[in-house]
């Protein structure tokens, strides 16, 4: 899927998501998103979470 939108400066950005559908144990998500602060949304804080991981397996 690619995703159009337009940034503050009205410059057009296209950037390919993946969606997914997740299978979690209540108990272990509901212990990793509360430790995500509420200011930042649960997509983003899994996005970066998947960075550091994804760094570490490189090394």
């Amino acid at each position: 899927m690619k995703l159009i939108f337009t940034n503050q400066m009205g410059i057009k950005k296209e950037e390919k998501i993946k969606k997914f559908l997740l299978e979690i144990p209540e108990e272990v998500w509901n212990k990793w998103k509360d430790t995500v602060p509420r200011s930042i949304s649960l997509n983003k804080a899994l996005i970066e979470l998947l960075k550091k991981e994804g760094e570490k397996n490189e090394k």
